[in-house]
């Protein structure tokens, strides 16, 4: 130290790798084993310390509208959109519609192929890393080039058009892109938050006001917090005639009360989670793996992973001056904030 040598550990190389917007292993790495376990690791730390806050003191993210708020469920992202491209249920409907529309016609689209996705094998999805194809991405989004640079002069790029949008889903199913998302407005992101689709009202507010703030997702209502209730009185009903009828057979009752709270948790979904995709009233992307200020850029900045199929029924929907303009919204809040798309190659 002396020396002039800087000191530092693993969490400010994980600062060091998001400064540089560059993925850290094993965190953004989803597709293989590593990343998996690190994930469940993840979630399990994550929600042991929410189940050590009493609950008037943490977050109820049912109301939130946030279904994974420790993991991001990539499988069933994937999936989900490859039921809406294959079908052509996304393509067809523009996302300029207003949002209950939207909302409904995802909803609809999923649940009536639910019984055929059950039927065929689900593949697991990948992240792409083929250049040549992350180079026509960044084309069809704006910037056309990596850390906001231009695209070399003489590469000739094919416009981007419904065809060319299902020939790449073709080619690239059950497929993850790795972005970077900066932030328009004030604000830092968290791990976790949501990326988002704008609606086309939210696209004509932007462009009226861009220093403003973005929408703000209605509160959703909480329908397991009746059921934990009833559960908390008829166990303490059941206590109480136990230990007022001096009966000892009360041992092989006490090793149900755990396990009848473990399966509801008070502000937490339970494991069978519905579409994440259309839950809220803006359509899913994907997720932030890891986000905060960034010091390289002077604003907020988050990297993450969305769906392929997802962000290229999007930019087809989108006005070309508004090109790769998503939405962002951290799991504690309510609040969208409108963020730019960066595909680095």
């Amino acid at each position: 130290v002396y020396r002039g040598v800087r000191v530092a550990g693993l969490h400010m190389s994980l600062k060091h790798s998001q400064n540089k917007a560059a993925p850290h292993f094993p965190h953004d790495y989803p597709d293989c084993p590593a990343g998996a376990r690190f994930q469940e690791e993840q979630e399990a730390e994550f929600l042991d310390k929410f189940r050590r806050r009493p609950p008037a003191k943490r977050t109820n993210y049912i109301k939130h509208g946030c279904l994974a708020p420790f993991r991001c469920p990539w499988q069933q992202l994937a999936e989900e959109w490859e039921l809406l491209t294959t079908e052509g249920g996304a393509e067809g409907k523009g996302y300029g519609q207003t949002e209950s529309t939207t909302k409904t016609d995802v909803i609809e689209e999923v649940t009536s192929q639910q019984n055929i996705a059950a039927t065929n094998p689900p593949s697991c999805f990948n992240v792409l890393r083929n250049r040549k194809s992350l180079r026509l991405l960044s084309a069809w989004c704006r910037p056309t080039a990596s850390k906001g640079k231009r695209q070399r002069p003489g590469a000739a790029v094919p416009p981007l058009t419904p065809s060319a949008v299902t020939s790449f889903n073709a080619a690239h199913r059950m497929s993850l892109l790795w972005v970077r998302l900066t932030l328009l407005s004030k604000g830092n992101p968290e791990a976790h938050a949501m990326v988002c689709v704008p609606t086309a009202e939210d696209l004509k507010l932007f462009s009226k006001d861009k220093a403003g703030s973005g929408p703000q997702e209605p509160p959703h209502k909480d329908h397991f917090k009746s059921r934990i209730k009833r559960k908390k009185k008829s166990s303490k009903k059941a206590a109480t005639s136990l230990f007022s009828s001096d009966d000892r057979a009360s041992d092989p009752i006490t090793p149900k009360d755990p396990q009848s709270s473990s399966d509801l948790i008070l502000g937490l979904w339970p494991d069978p989670l519905p579409s994440v995709t259309s839950h809220c009233s803006r359509v899913t992307l994907g997720w932030v793996t890891q986000g905060d200020f960034s010091l390289s850029v002077g604003c907020g900045e988050a990297l993450g992973f969305v769906s392929v199929a997802g962000l290229l029924n999007t930019l087809l929907n989108q006005p070309v001056e508004h090109r790769g303009k998503l939405l962002l919204r951290n799991p504690t809040s309510l609040h969208y904030r409108f963020v730019k798309l960066n595909i680095d190659v």
